[in-house]
This record gives structure tokens, sequence and C-alpha cells, in this order.
């Protein structure tokens, strides 16, 4: 209760204080994009303004006795107006000072980059000789061509006394060169949420030390056109920012221009903080990453330094790490017979997520010459598991590279005894069993090899090594190892002799024989990989944080997604593997399946294609010779799949996705896979034939475990049919896929199957035309399927297309077939629990 006039006021003023600043605080983060968004800002505005004017009103007027109030409004209404025309909300950090409706997207600005794949670089450098280093780097990339890889660019070059201002408003525009040596730069950092000065760097609100640190930002909105991305490199060390610079250049040629995120901040070459900007350019918060805190020296000796990062090991374990290292350098040293190598560096990571992003690189371990440092996972996926990227730094500080990619790669791993766990020499056994192993004009060719798997490459490497130590001596292959030449006729010899070498492996090193897992009745989604980030791929936490959703939904399986690409239908080409650091590669499939296996879900690897401007169904050549080619190139694309579920114990593999022409007009092509792939790898097999003439009339199905469907048959062609008409128009597929199970006696797994969050998803549940937006016929579309399907006895369960690699994407309103936060995940979780 209010006691008197003077407690009311009191009490009035913490109220709408309180008010207020909630209100100020909305209007400044409020999105900006839509009518309804836009409307409500307004009433924000409206309503915060006048709280302002209310409050300031009662104040003044309480003390003036209410003798001005009405020229006290008057004034009040002037200065809060004034103060809104001068108040632009902004994030944490600022965000792009243009008007609120010309702030461009991600989209539009790599629509921009796309439309001209050219790229202005723009120096600045007081040092005549560091102007001379620039001009050397860029000359030489600006002779090179573009390419066929849309992150091809073809560069242009100026001083920052050469280039013309006017130059910025329709070039795609990357500054580099120290923040006091290049204007422009200055200039425009402005426009951006950082600052750089001598001791500190700001991002946002955020402020770190200035080490001698260097900052990349890739792709923001041009301060000169919003519609076109610019992008810049600096630090306050001159020589620092070009090395960086030449680095980019050395490692990703024409896509130099590339980062793993949108900001980057390097201390000595290392990325220590980065993040993603938000839909205004200013920064997100959740996807700011902090790696300049939590490392730590734990050796440091002549020999050797550990490096752990964010507690990746022990300090009880770096006694045994060190005898494990040491050891592994004087197995090498001894071998050469030359003990010259620099202290080396080793660097520990606890995950996949965190060496990416740290490093660029999400390999399970790599090496970096130019520091003489090892950058390593060290995790319960990677226990006992020694690729021998050590060894390679040392036999390259000790011998340098040899000219063949074989001699390169194979050395290395014949150091090691724990190569992919089991070592190099009982998995080549199998490769010799399954028949997929190379002769020695192939390993020889270094084009061929870089068309082929890297884990088969690495695997043949290994043994071909034993192979030529055996069969040469030790002396002879040192001296050609640098640049080994064999004529024709020495090949073939010693291919025979590599031929009766490989014969022998299975009867050494046979196969460990293991039951394959029970196919239970699935219940899941195609886990998809919607990040093409490092922090929300299969390889991160956001992508385990989907997993345990699914699971908690009730979830007992998933199917992992990695793709390839093909432009062309009509004319065979090699496919190629995933390998970038944001891309479904290897180390991130195998860390996503970890993940999922330790939840208890079955695992399925369903690698497939995307077929630009068409889909596998497309895919039609014109003679037989053409399609024994695509179907070579295909087999060699899918047995590293097959070779690496097989490592890594994955529970199924899916062999192909969708592939109408292929599989209706050459079935033995397809049983001849089948065989040699079950040969190579001892998990359940299945295939995913598209609904209709493809699943209906495949000849196949008796040589796999069970068959896969993915299944788009439409449920009504009306705009608002009944449950109760869909459930019928189910019952009819359900009469042809039963036909199917009847003939052939395998059980049937939905591998596909989904509906978008659209008005009307039942008339063509595979497109993606329609704009609208509506999750209840997407929750009522999975209702069908979920009673059409229960009790019978030919369906082995459904996995759902599709569930993201992260929870927040597209947003909390949108029509893409994913059920995640609608209507429709309710529906599952109910389903998937029963």
């Amino acid at each position: 209760m209010v006691k008197n006039s003077k407690d009311f006021m009191k009490r009035w003023q913490l109220d709408y204080k309180v008010k207020i600043q909630f209100d100020f605080k909305h209007h400044a983060v409020a999105n900006h994009k839509t009518p309804f968004f836009k409307l409500k800002n307004a009433l924000v505005s409206f309503r915060f303004y006048s709280f302002a004017i209310l409050y300031y009103s009662l104040i003044i007027s309480w003390f003036m006795k209410r003798k001005y109030l009405l020229v006290t409004l008057f004034v009040i209404v002037g200065i809060v107006g004034f103060a809104g025309v001068q108040y632009l909300p902004t994030s944490e950090n600022g965000g792009v000072s243009v008007a609120l409706d010309s702030v461009s997207t991600r989209r539009d600005l790599r629509r921009s980059f796309f439309d001209k794949r050219e790229i202005l670089v723009v120096y600045g450098a007081k040092d005549p000789n560091l102007q001379q280093e620039y001009q050397k780097l860029l000359e030489e990339l600006s002779k090179q061509e573009l390419t066929r890889s849309r992150r091809s660019v073809k560069v242009s070059f100026k001083s920052v006394a050469e280039v013309d201002q006017e130059e910025f408003k329709t070039s795609i525009v990357y500054l580099v060169g120290a923040v006091d040596e290049n204007p422009f730069i200055k200039k425009y950092m402005v426009n951006t949420p950082f600052q750089i000065s001598e001791t500190d760097i700001t991002i946002g609100t955020r402020s770190i030390p200035n080490n001698n640190s260097i900052l990349g930002v890739c792709f923001y909105p041009s301060p000169v056109d919003s519609k076109l991305p610019f992008a810049y490199l600096t630090g306050t060390d001159a020589k620092e920012v070009f090395e960086l610079f030449a680095d980019k250049v050395a490692e990703r040629g024409q896509s130099f221009y590339r980062q793993n995120l949108e900001y980057e901040v390097y201390e000595q070459k290392e990325r220590l903080v980065m993040g993603d900007f938000n839909t205004r350019w200013g920064i997100e918060g959740s996807t700011f990453f902090d790696f300049a805190t939590g490392t730590r020296v734990l050796l440091d000796t002549e020999e050797f330094k550990f490096i752990d990062h964010q507690k990746a090991i022990d300090t009880a374990d770096v006694t045994k790490k060190l005898k494990e290292v040491k050891a592994a350098k004087a197995k090498v040293v001894n071998f050469v017979g030359n003990g010259n190598v620099p202290k080396i560096t080793y660097n520990f990571y606890t995950c996949t997520e965190e060496k990416g992003l740290m490093t660029g690189n999400t390999d399970h371990s790599t090496f970096d010459p130019a520091t003489n440092a090892v950058h390593t996972i060290v995790n319960n996926i990677y226990a006992h598991n020694n690729i021998g990227r050590d060894n390679a730094l040392v036999l390259y500080n000790l011998i340098g590279e040899s000219s063949k990619t074989i001699f390169n790669v194979g050395l290395p791993i014949y150091f090691t005894d724990t190569w992919q766990m089991k070592g190099y020499k009982y998995w080549a056994a199998r490769l010799v069993e399954s028949e997929n192993t190379y002769t020695v004009a192939e390993l020889l060719d270094n084009s061929f090899l870089e068309m082929e798997s890297s884990l088969i490459r690495d695997c043949m490497a290994g043994a071909f090594t034993d192979f030529l130590v055996k069969t040469w001596g030790k002396e002879r292959y040192l001296k050609q190892y640098k640049n080994v030449s064999l004529s024709d006729a020495e090949k073939n010899r010693l291919n025979v002799k590599w031929q009766q070498y490989l014969e022998e492996l299975p009867k050494a090193h046979p196969k460990v024989q293991k039951q394959a897992k029970t196919l239970p009745y699935l219940k899941g989604f195609n886990f998809a990989h919607e990040g093409y980030s490092i922090y929300n791929g299969y390889g991160s936490q956001k992508a385990t944080e989907s997993l345990l959703k699914q699971k908690n939904m009730g979830s007992n399986a998933m199917a992992i997604v990695p793709y390839t690409g093909i432009n062309d239908i009509n004319t065979p080409t090699p496919l190629h593997f995933s390998d970038n650091a944001g891309s479904e590669n290897d180390d991130a499939v195998v860390h996503a399946v970890s993940m999922a296996s330790k939840m208890g879900m079955y695992t399925l690897l369903k690698p497939q294609i995307y077929v630009g401007g068409s889909w596998p169904g497309g895919i039609d050549m014109p003679t037989d010779a053409q399609w024994d080619k695509f179907h070579d190139y295909y087999y060699r694309w899918i047995r590293h799949y097959a070779f690496l579920a097989e490592i890594h114990g994955m529970d199924a593999l899916c062999i192909g996705v969708e592939f109408t022409k292929a599989t209706l007009a050459r079935p033995d092509a397809w049983r001849q896979m089948i065989k040699q792939t079950r040969a190579l790898y001892s998990g359940k097999i299945t295939y995913a034939a598209n609904w209709g003439d493809e699943f209906e009339k495949i000849e196949f199905w008796n040589d796999l475990d069970f068959i896969g469907l993915n299944s788009y048959y439409p449920l009504s062609k009306k705009d608002n049919p009944t449950n109760a008409e869909m459930s019928l128009r189910f019952d009819t597929v359900k009469t042809k896929i039963k036909k199917v199970y009847d003939r052939f006696k395998k059980p049937i797994v939905f591998t596909e199957i989904g509906f978008r969050s659209i008005d009307t998803p039942w008339k063509n549940p595979h497109a993606e035309a329609d704009e609208t937006i509506n999750e209840e016929a997407q929750q009522r579309s999975y209702e069908v399927i979920f009673k059409g399907i229960q009790n019978e006895p030919w369906c082995q369960g459904i996995l759902w297309w599709k569930f993201p690699s992260y929870i927040e994407y597209r947003g909390e309103h949108n029509n893409a077939f994913t059920p995640n936060n609608k209507l429709a995940e309710e529906t599952v979780r109910e389903w998937f629990t029963k």
C-alpha cells in the first residue's frame, strides 16, 4: 500500500524505470526485416517514448506544481522526438550504419560474388621491400585462370596509391596491409564492429589484447555499396600481415579470401578468436569463440614442446606421451640415419570442432612444416589410432619431400603399428580380399592418386612402402625416395612381385570375424549437414546437441548423408570426396557417428550425389562404354565410404540413392558392386530406391540385407483432404510396397519420407517450389504415415527427411522438410516413444 504522495512517486519512478529500460533494450535488438516486426517496433517505439514523456512530465510537474505542464510537455516531446531521430537501433556492437531496409543478406553478398567472381586486392605497405613482395605475390596470383571450382576467382591488384575510389563502387574489394599503412582499412573499419589499436582489438563490446595479432574479415557489406561484399586482413605489424596473407595464398590460391568463420583473429598464425555476424552484421553471440584462454604448455624440452588446448590431455599422461613420441622419432631417425631434427611442437585438441576452428583443418592429425608443429585430436574416438603425421614431420626435416605422392604418404605410415587402430597391413589385407588394390603403375601416378580415396590410397601406400623396403632394401629405397624413376618394363616386373606380396597379406593378417548387428525397427531421421561451417556441421557441438534432441524425441537410429556432386548427367566424371573443414568430411562424419553410437543409435551411412540442375535419377549415359566408366567412377567413390564404415564400425551402408535409370537399365553392374562392397564391408547393406518404378521394378533386392524406399508418393490431389481420405490413398501405396515385400521377403525401411510445412504438402511431397508456411498440414501428413505403417509386417522402420545438424537451422518460422521446432515434432515424439 502507498502511504503518501512521495512514496507513490518513488514507486512510480522505480516501476517505469524498469519498464523503460526493458522497452529500450527490446527496441534495440528487434528484427526489422518483416512488416510484422516493423509494426511491432513502431509500437514499441511509441510505447517507449510515451512512457518517457509521461514519466518526465509527471516528475517535472510535481516539482513545478503543474504551473507549466503544457510547456513542459511540449519541450519534452521535442527532445524525445529528436532523440528518436538520432537513435538507430544496434546490436551489442553497432552493426552496419545504413538504412534498415537496405541491409544486405548473406545470400545477397554471395550472389554478387558468384556473379562477378573477380576480386580487386588493394594492398598498403610503406616499406619498399614489402611493396615488392606484395607485387610479386599478386602478379603470380593474377595470372591464374578461373577453374571449374566456384571458389575460384580472377584476381586483380593495385596499391593504395594506384587505386581510384570509384572502383570500390563496382568491385569486390579485398584490403590488406597494416591498419596505419592502408588508409582504406582505417576509413572503412568504422563501418564494421571492430577497432584496432597497438594494445587491443575490439570486437563489438569485447576487447582482447593485441599481441601482434591480425584481424581477418570476410564478406562484409561494402560501405560504398552494401550489395557488394568486401573483406580485409589487417593488424599493427605490417610484416606479420603480409606473411599471413602469403600463407593464405600459398595454401588456397585463388580461394585465399575464404575463412572458416566470418571474422578471425590470429596470433602467431593461429586462430584464437573467431565468429560470425548476425543478420544486422553485428557480432553474433552464439557463434563467438575465444580460445585465447585455456591453452597451457605442459612440456618444453630441447626436443619437444607440448601445448595443450582446453585440457585435451591430463598432466599425468605427459610422461607417457613423451615416451611415445620419443620412441616414434627414434624409429624414423634410425631408419634414415640422420638425427638433425629441430624441436617439434605438439598441439593437442579435445575434438574435431576445436582443432578445426583453431587451425582451419578438422583432420584427426596434421603437421605444419613452417612452424615444425603437429596438431592432433586426443579423445576416445581416436584412441589407439596413429596415422603417422608426426612421422611425416620428422621425415620432412630429415629427407625432404619426394616427387611421388605414394612415397610422401607411405613412409610415415610404414612406421606406425596402429594406423586406423589395427594397422595398415591388416586393412591392406581387407582391400586385397575385396579386390580393391592398385597396380605399381597406378601407385606411381600422382594424377591417378589425386582422384582416389585418400583412405585407400594411404593404406596401400603403407603396404607399398613395406614391400619396396623388403624388395629393394633400405639403401636403395632411400636413394630412390626423392625422385623415383622407373621404366614401364621395370614397373611391370615390379608389379609381378607386388601382386605376390599382396596375396600373402590375408594369410598373415586374417580378418577378425564379427557379426553384423541385428537390424532393429528403425526410428529416426536423415541427419542433414545443413551447416557448412565447422561450428554447425557434423563435427560440431551443435551437431551433438541436435543428435541428443533426436534421441530425446525417441529416435534409435540416424542416417548420415555425406555428399559429392556432378553437373553433367550425360558424361562420366570422377567423383570428388568432401575434404574441406566445413564440409561433411570423413572426420566430421566419424565424429557424428561416434556421438550417435554412444547414444545407442543405429547408424546408417548414406552417401549421396547432388546433381546440379537435375537429380540422380536423371543420370543417363549415351553408350555402354560411358555407363561402364560411370560405374567405375561411382564404385571408386562408394568404396571409400564402405572402407570408412568398416574401419569405424558403422552399422549399415546405403550403396546408392535414387539412380532410377542406372539401376533399372544395368542391374548386373549393381550386383557386382554389391558383391565387391560386401567383401570389404561386414555390416548391413541397402539401397535407397526412388518411389514408383525404381522401387517397384528393381531386380537386385535379393542381393541386399534390407530394402530402402525413398517414399514421396502423393497422399491426395485435393487442397484440403481429410485425414481419412489421405489414409485411403496411402493404403494404395502400401499395396505397392507389400507387393515388393512379398516377392523378395526382405524387410523394408523408409530410408526417406518427408513433407514440408506448406499448405498442401501431400500433393507433391518432394517438390520445393511452394513458399507458403503451414505447420498443421505437415503434422497431418506425419500422422497419416505413422498410423498407416503401424503393425505392418513388412515395415522395419522409418527415417524421416530430415533433421538438421544444428537446431537453429532456418529459424523459428520456415517451410523446410524438417519437423524441428514445429507441430510435427510433437507427433514424432508421440509415435517414437510408444
